[in-house]
């Protein structure tokens, strides 16, 4: 997935309210609803996002103009206005959201005290719009891919109120992020095994063995039945080389342990180059052998831990935390370690399920552990269990209402959950903390058929 950062530590700093969203969808001819009688401007193409995001603006405006205030924003609070990803939100003088088709729960809140998944204040600069409008990027999870995804909006003062609509930058990728590293070896090795089987093995190795191949710490290795070094973009010095009994600085031989992987793979420890540093660091990597090859892909400890300001930074650290835990002590002495109320670090806690969806780990609220995520239900009445129980192996965010258990408000709550080894591993947050962002409480609390994600 992709979570495109100002720089690795600048993560999704604040509560995911932005202006919400639509499906996409897109047919090439424009909405005829929304084009007022008197317009003869013609629609853009879609593909050019951009643009047609301008003239949805702009038939709105007219539409307004036309029809009055209260007319315009009855069209725009229903869900016929909605053309794909576009829709119309409007926001009055007081920077209150008064116009928003996909999220009514929004509606009569404050779009100008929000701040995106970034920590950026856009509300401030939604409001801040002129008659001759202004772009304002943002981020926000997309419903569709369970992600915040970055968002271009458009904005044009008129009449007393800010009037605007937007689209999104997805991404297609269905890599897990490189913060759990895991699940990123594994990926990397599906998608190596994947180009062999597909583009044939002199590609493959010309790919791997090519510097444009390293991203970072990250790169293929491959060798032969026999140890011999066939890709290696970090070392080619080795490359053609026996590395069947390789030794690290400690000794130990891991070429063997290399050499042991089986089709179903396996992973192994041991101190090599790290690309970037040129220093021998200890190395996690996730061996395969398919087609009498084995391929690898490893990380190397950095023992860097986000602030946990850096809200979704810190989340998916937790979510690595309990994988790295699993994989070192096994899945029932995980589960009792994370059910330990020990464990809860103010509004931060790691949940579990089966991959069935058979909730394992709730250390807030341990009567719901044995039930089931596909039955759970907001007070808001958004089942978001049945989201959290989707997320596959490149993970998904996932926002819902919950109790946040450091102070026991039910709040909005921004959960990301990955699917590693059949088990459903997730983590959230509330509000960032440091910041004057509190999130958006709810009177309601939880229902009985409300539990944690």
């Amino acid at each position: 997935m992709r979570l495109v950062r100002p720089s690795l530590s600048v993560v999704l700093v604040a509560a995911v309210l932005a202006l919400g969203v639509a499906g996409a969808g897109a047919q090439d001819e424009p909405t005829p609803e929304l084009i007022s009688e008197e317009t003869t401007e013609e629609a853009p193409p879609r593909s050019d996002e951009a643009a047609y995001t301008q003239w949805f603006v702009r038939q709105a405006v007219e539409r307004y103009d036309a029809a009055g205030r209260d007319a315009a924003l009855e069209y725009f609070n229903d869900q016929a206005s909605v053309d794909g990803q576009w829709y119309i939100f409007v926001v009055n003088a007081d920077g209150i959201l008064i116009g928003h088709a996909t999220r009514p729960d929004l509606r009569g809140t404050s779009t100008a005290a929000r701040h995106d998944v970034f920590g950026k204040p856009y509300g401030q600069e939604i409001v801040a719009a002129t008659a001759e409008g202004r772009w304002v990027d943002y981020y926000f999870d997309h419903p569709e891919t369970g992600r915040p995804e970055q968002k271009h909006s458009w904005v044009v003062a008129h009449d007393g109120l800010f009037i605007g609509s937007g689209w999104y930058d997805v991404d297609e990728s269905a890599a897990p992020p490189k913060i759990i590293p895991r699940a990123y070896a594994r990926y990397l090795v599906a998608e190596a095994i994947e180009r062999y089987d597909s583009q044939g093995r002199d590609y493959t190795l010309d790919y791997h063995n090519s510097p444009d191949s390293l991203d970072g710490e990250w790169y293929v290795f491959i060798a032969d039945p026999n140890g011999i070094s066939l890709a290696n973009a970090n070392r080619p010095d080795i490359v053609g080389t026996d590395r069947s009994n390789a030794t690290d600085i400690t000794g130990k031989n891991y070429g063997q342990e290399i050499m042991a992987t089986t089709a179903e793979g396996t992973w192994v420890d041991y101190f090599f180059t790290h690309p970037e540093t040129g220093e021998e660091t200890q190395k996690h990597s996730w061996v395969v052998r398919h087609d009498d090859l084995i391929f690898g892909v490893g990380w190397h400890e950095s023992g860097e831990v986000p602030p946990q300001t850096d809200v979704a930074g810190y989340t998916q650290y937790l979510v690595h935390r309990a994988i790295e835990r699993y994989v070192a002590d096994g899945r029932e002495a995980v589960v009792d370690h994370y059910n330990d109320p020990a464990t809860v670090d103010g509004q931060w806690y790691v949940a579990m399920s089966d991959a069935d969806g058979t909730s394992l780990v709730v250390p807030i609220a341990p009567d719901l552990i044995g039930g089931n995520l596909a039955d759970l239900v907001d007070p808001q009445g958004k089942a978001y269990g049945a989201e959290i129980a989707a997320a596959g192996t490149s993970g998904r965010w996932v926002d819902y209402y919950f109790v946040d258990p450091s102070d026991g408000e039910t709040k909005r709550k921004h959960y990301w959950a990955i699917l590693y080894d059949g088990l459903l591993i997730g983590s959230g947050w509330y509000t960032v903390p440091g910041s004057e962002a509190t999130g958006d409480t709810v009177d309601t609390g939880p229902t009985e058929d409300t539990a944690t994600g």
